[in-house]
């Protein structure tokens, strides 16, 4: 008796997929080489990119052009649940009849998603996770399969996520279901051989101003739909209040980045950029907000180690650099929410590993790391990166930012640059987005 087609094709599927990692794997080094080799072509090449605006929103919404009755989801950690939260809120009260299953966490289920594995909660990261999880992850490629198999979603959303959505992109793509993809992965800066995997969705929303016509130049689909963060700054407008005593000081926040390893290399150095800054500015208060009670123990033990005064805050975050006035920043995403905030800033990032500080000037293609001045293509934010940072470099960075007629004309040009990146309204603008895919999909 012959077996089921329908049976058969998702397991096609995992091992198609399975074969192509396994390639991926086997090319990654000369991969590596080749595009460390065209570091030059690819830096002047990034500096060309055009900057696109925001397209403002309209007061109400344009009623849907199409009705969506079944939507797959997928994302796998923390950040991109919540983006994916946003999303999903602003469909659902479109699309009232909405049918929506993948992978995500709690956060979603608790809004009605059928969520077939909480990867979201999970939150697997890095090489090591991911490696031990990898027939956790295969089973996933099989489930997403079956799914469509036996159902035709309207369309399918991936946030983010590279490593596992870009399978199941593929898969949905050979069964032409339309794809849209949420938070275009930064293959700019790391691995631009990849934008194949990705430029076949029907729509890649990019959520910095430069992702549009790098990802058009390689033959994609792109919406600029903005960063995420401006809706949750937009979503919490609290603002912290400090101890009495200090009610009137000029609060500089420190933001030592959220992985261990960043604290380690980090957290001392500002420390003593923070004692120089006080004694040439009396005024200083300083503030360390940070969400993650994992690296607390961390923290109190370096600041135990040192003379400065810091007030900590567990649990803050955007409530707190609302009542600063500059901000030593580790790289990140925390470079473009003081930004967001009108906040000056200078972004550090100390190494204590001479291949990762020489990888970091001779091997990235983009001119800066810090976010803000990806955002704004020019420095807005001093950055200080790689072996033997001076605390005395970083305090007269900061010191700059700080005076007068400096911070004036930093938080004109932050303000400039949110209004064209930043602005809120993100979730919205994705929604249209994935909504117009489904329509020219549909009428094509």
């Amino acid at each position: 008796m012959l077996a089921n087609p329908g049976t058969l094709a998702p397991a096609y599927d995992v091992l198609r997929e399975f074969l192509h990692a396994l390639l991926n794997l086997l090319l990654a080094l000369p991969r590596h080489l080749y595009a460390f080799a065209r570091r030059d072509i690819r830096l002047r090449r990034f500096e060309s990119l055009q900057r696109v605006d925001l397209d403002p929103l309209p007061e109400a919404l344009p009623a849907p052009g199409l009705e969506l009755k079944s939507m797959i989801l997928s994302c796998g950690d923390a950040s991109g649940e919540l983006h994916a939260a946003r999303l999903l809120k602003v469909l659902q009260n479109r699309h009232p009849e909405l049918s929506v299953r993948g992978y995500g966490g709690q956060q979603l289920a608790d809004m009605g998603m059928d969520v077939w594995l909480p990867l979201a909660d999970l939150n697997v990261m890095g090489f090591k996770d991911v490696a031990a999880q990898l027939p956790m992850f295969f089973g996933a490629v099989h489930r997403f399969s079956k799914a469509i198999h036996r159902q035709r979603p309207d369309v399918v959303v991936l946030l983010d996520y590279p490593g596992l959505n870009l399978h199941l992109l593929r898969i949905a793509k050979r069964h032409r279901i339309p794809v849209v993809h949420y938070v275009a992965p930064q293959l700019w800066a790391w691995a631009p051989w990849r934008v194949r995997d990705f430029q076949s969705a029907n729509r890649l929303l990019t959520i910095l101003p430069f992702e549009n016509d790098w990802y058009g130049q390689h033959g994609a689909s792109t919406t600029f739909v903005g960063h995420p963060l401006a809706d949750s700054l937009a979503a919490d407008t609290s603002v912290w209040q400090p101890p009495r005593e200090d009610s009137e000081a000029e609060w500089i926040a420190i933001l030592p980045g959220s992985r261990k390893r960043e604290i380690r290399e980090n957290l001392g150095l500002i420390l003593e950029a923070a004692e120089l800054l006080q004694q040439q500015r009396p005024q200083v208060r300083f503030v360390l907000p940070h969400l993650r009670d994992k690296v607390w123990p961390q923290i109190e033990a370096i600041l135990a180690a040192s003379t400065v005064e810091v007030t900590t805050v567990r649990g803050e975050f955007h409530s707190v650099l609302r009542r600063c006035h500059g901000a030593w920043v580790v790289s990140g995403t925390a470079s473009l929410e003081v930004a967001a905030l009108g906040i000056p800033s200078v972004v550090v990032y100390a190494m204590s590993s001479r291949l990762g500080a020489w990888l970091a000037s001779h091997a990235l293609t983009v001119p800066f790391i810090g976010g803000i001045n990806l955002v704004a293509g020019k420095q807005l934010a001093p950055e200080r990166v790689g072996l033997d940072l001076k605390a005395s470099d970083l305090c007269a960075d900061l010191l700059t930012q700080l005076k007068e007629p400096g911070r004036s004309a930093i938080v004109e040009q932050l303000q400039a640059v949110h209004d064209h990146a930043l602005a809120p309204g993100t979730a919205k603008r994705a929604a249209l987005a994935v909504e117009d895919a489904v329509i020219n999909r549909t009428t094509s």
